[in-house]
């Protein structure tokens, strides 16, 4: 089954930030595993990893990097499109964060999963999901420069 890949604006909507820390990158790619979009119905996730785990999944330089999975699944529910389009199941995994964008793997049950990216607004020092799915999701929303730091860009 193919879904259409839903573009999404910046949320006007988005949460804090967390910590300026400044761990190594970590840019070690990771099929995605599916070729289609994500399911367009949304749930709520009732758990979501540690910032520690968020830290050691994805090396950070700058701009709100690195990012727990809590900080972005605000900023994902924040984004009712994005939210309303992606599953998001027991929430965020495998999370990516290079100058101010990060990636999260969704965990649904049953469904493909999703990558979901997201962007910092250092003025608002806030995470805002951009977009979703499981299909060249980074491709018109993250500088080039930037799709090979972050995991699930590639």
């Amino acid at each position: 089954m193919t879904r259409a890949l839903l573009p999404i604006a910046v949320a006007a909507i988005a949460l804090a930030g967390c910590s300026s820390q400044d761990p190594a990158d970590t840019a070690a790619p990771a099929a995605t595993g599916a070729s289609t979009t994500a399911p367009a119905a949304a749930t709520s996730s009732a758990a979501a990893p540690t910032s520690a785990a968020a830290s050691s999944a994805g090396g950070a330089t700058g701009g709100g990097c690195p990012v727990d999975a809590a900080t972005l699944q605000k900023a994902f529910q924040a984004n009712a499109e994005v939210a309303g389009a992606i599953i998001l199941g027991k929430g965020f995994k495998d999370i990516s964060c290079y100058q101010g964008y990060a990636t999260a793997l969704t965990q649904p049950e049953a469904m493909d999963t999703a990558v979901v990216v997201f962007k910092y607004d250092g003025t608002k020092k806030a995470w805002a999901a951009l977009i979703g799915g499981t299909d060249n999701v980074c491709q018109n929303n993250v500088p080039a420069s930037i799709r090979p730091k972050l995991k699930h860009c590639t």
